[in-house]
């Protein structure tokens, strides 16, 4: 199946015929679609640009006229804000491409471990990042009340979380299973589900071959084995 897939991106890209495909992306999932990028950019000769920040970060900037061809958000209210704007004629739908789960990296006991006030915890920004979103849904639960006295460090994104956690300037951080795959799985039913949503906001040869790409058995099997639940 992955060689048919290749094979038809190629026929579908001529030589000569490569383009560049600007790309918006939420930081949770930058490392996964560098690696799915890398392997279409060898089969079509097109070039992928990826630009990487919080969904919210990344939506001001398209609003404001970054020329991105796609926008793979956190969440699926703002691709979907974006189609109801009616600012990209050509943007058809929107679509799930993963779901995210959340982790406590640092967690020696757990969950218990967001009920002492004595471990600082670092969350992506939740006015611009959905991740935060839902690591804030996850401490307001009654249980964790005593931690709320902690030190919280907000990150500007999933990414810069994780890192005041790995470089230890926190002892807890709420982040994407993805970015801390052995970490301590957060019970999915302590917050919102995360879907993932993605939307095409220009269109071209390669953008479509580019979305035939993700949508793949290829490349869903690559999005699970990073750390990403199926879309429902």
């Amino acid at each position: 199946m992955r060689f048919f897939t290749l094979l038809l991106l190629l026929l579908v890209c001529p030589a000569g015929a490569a383009e560049t495909i600007r790309v918006a992306v939420a930081a949770n999932f930058r490392a996964t679609l560098q690696d799915i990028s890398a392997g279409f950019e060898r089969a079509s000769g097109h070039r992928v640009i990826l630009s990487s920040a919080s969904t919210g970060m990344l939506y001001t900037q398209i609003t404001h006229g970054a020329p991105f061809d796609l926008f793979f958000a956190a969440d699926r209210a703002t691709p979907e804000k974006l189609l109801a704007s009616g600012a990209f004629p050509t943007a058809q739908s929107t679509f799930c491409y993963a779901r995210g789960a959340l982790v406590l990296a640092g967690a020696e006991h757990g969950g218990n471990s967001l009920a002492n006030p004595a471990r600082s915890l670092a969350i992506a920004n939740p006015a611009t990042a959905p991740y935060g979103v839902a690591a804030l849904e996850v401490l307001e639960r009654p249980e964790f009340a005593a931690g709320k006295a902690r030190k919280l460090v907000r990150g500007s994104n999933v990414v810069q979380a994780y890192q005041f956690w790995h470089s230890g300037a926190v002892d807890l951080a709420l982040v994407p299973r993805a970015l801390a795959p052995g970490a301590w799985q957060v019970p999915l039913d302590w917050y919102s589900p995360i879907e993932q949503h993605a939307i095409a906001l220009g269109h071209s040869e390669a953008v479509d071959a580019y979305l035939k790409w993700i949508r793949s058995d290829t490349v869903r099997n690559l999005i699970e084995d990073a750390g990403y639940d199926p879309c429902p």
